[in-house]
């Protein structure tokens, strides 16, 4: 089966890829073993973080990575016996996370992050599914009155960007969030600009339906291979034999797999995660997301309940669940929020792709010609799929991209090797 485009991926990435591909008049399908935002895109905590231009870097201070090491802290853990595979990811992580390295990442952050909100209200509106979406923002919960002056300097530099960031006092909070426990907080950030959605993986099926709406094909099948011939490319699937002139890989954390037999080999890593949905006991509600600073978890209103995520684990992709985190960060989350029962048969497990610097792969795939790249967002993909999507759209119909794609090629590792 021959088309003008192959998206291989249907998460956030992947679906909005397809869909501005389609808008430019290509035939276009879209594969991936499951249905459309039943991987990565379904499991996040459901914030468009049109605020998130801040990447995340891995700690310098010594205190903290020792604290790590030991496995002290609940925002980072990792498989003592997966060290071997992850340490080369985590020495490039570490060696890109300096204070230069950092500003080149959030400057490049800057013009994809502008794009987000627009980006989705455009597939949404389409799609007919602004009802998942509410715009209250999130608010990011400090212990700890140490912390408070590193958020306010990234507020003020956010402010500089013509965001909304504001630091309510706990009466303020209060009024915010009845049922939140104020007298564990020495303080609070409220982002104002995002977005957050009560069903991410629901949010992505509306857009694979727009896309079908538009007269693009979605085929469900196990991916195998690329190979490369009379100028085209073939798709190995235990389905159809699929071929064309452009292939967009979108797999997330599947994505390198298939990029490193195909010969191109990126240093990409994975952010596992975990979260659960439990029930509020009473009447208790929560209008938006909760991160807590100090121990790492969210608690985010969704349609199944409040959801609980965990933070990062380094492990082996296909290793064994190990949802630690979620338990041990559970009674201060219950502390914080009347949370009830769990109303999962057993916590959720997904895995973040992630690069060095923090940002995503969007363009040519060097020395494969007619192979695209979009993934690597990090925490990021729910937020920048769509933006990404439309980019690598752009550059692929030869249009001029709504902003400079330097920052997100893949050139960017082979020219440091």
């Amino acid at each position: 089966m021959a088309y003008d485009a192959i998206v291989l991926g249907a998460g956030i990435a992947g679906v909005s890829t397809a869909i501005h591909l389609r808008k430019r008049g290509l035939s276009v399908a879209l594969v991936d073993r499951r249905e459309p935002g039943e991987e990565t895109s379904f499991g996040n905590a459901g914030i468009i973080q049109r605020e998130g231009i801040h990447p995340y870097l891995f700690p310098r201070d010594l205190r903290t990575i020792i604290d790590v090491a030991l496995k002290r802290r609940t925002d980072a853990d990792y498989h003592i016996t997966s060290l071997a595979s992850v340490a080369p990811f985590l020495w490039r992580y570490f060696r890109a996370s300096t204070e230069e390295g950092g500003r080149r990442s959030l400057a490049a952050n800057v013009p994809i992050f502008a794009r987000c909100l627009e980006a989705h209200e455009a597939l949404m509106d389409e799609a007919g599914s602004s009802g998942l979406i509410a715009k209250r923002g999130w608010i990011r919960l400090f212990r700890d009155d140490g912390a408070i002056p590193e958020a306010e300097a990234q507020a003020r530099e956010l402010r500089d960007f013509g965001l909304d960031a504001v630091m309510p006092d706990m009466t303020e909070l209060q009024a915010l969030e009845p049922h939140v426990d104020v007298t564990q907080l020495a303080g609070a950030m409220h982002y104002r600009d995002p977005w957050t959605c009560s069903d991410p993986g629901a949010l992505v099926k509306s857009y694979a339906d727009l896309f079908k709406r538009l007269g693009g094909e979605i085929v469900q099948a196990e991916i195998f291979g690329l190979e490369n011939g009379n100028g085209k490319w073939t798709v190995a699937t235990d389905g159809p034999a699929l071929s064309a002139e452009h292939v967009a890989v979108t797999l997330g954390p599947w994505s390198k797999k298939l990029l490193d037999a195909a010969g191109l080999r990126l240093p990409m890593g994975v952010k596992r995660g975990y979260h659960e949905h439990y029930g509020a006991t009473g009447n208790a509600y929560l209008s938006r997301p909760l991160v807590d600073d100090e121990f790492g978890f969210v608690l985010a209103p969704m349609a199944r309940g409040i959801r609980l995520t965990s933070g990062a684990e380094f492990a082996r992709q296909e290793a064994a669940k190990t949802p630690v985190q979620l338990r041990k960060v559970l009674p201060m989350a219950r502390d914080l929020f009347p949370l009830g029962d769990s109303v999962d048969p057993e916590p959720w497990m997904g895995a973040r792709p992630v690069f060095p610097d923090m940002l995503p792969v969007v363009g040519r795939a060097p020395g494969m010609n007619g192979i695209w790249l979009n993934f690597g967002h990090g925490h990021h993909g729910f937020t920048l799929g769509p933006a990404t999507g439309e980019l690598v759209a752009q550059m692929i119909s030869g249009e001029t991209p709504f902003c400079d794609p330097e920052p997100y090629s893949a050139q960017r590792f082979t020219r440091l090797q």
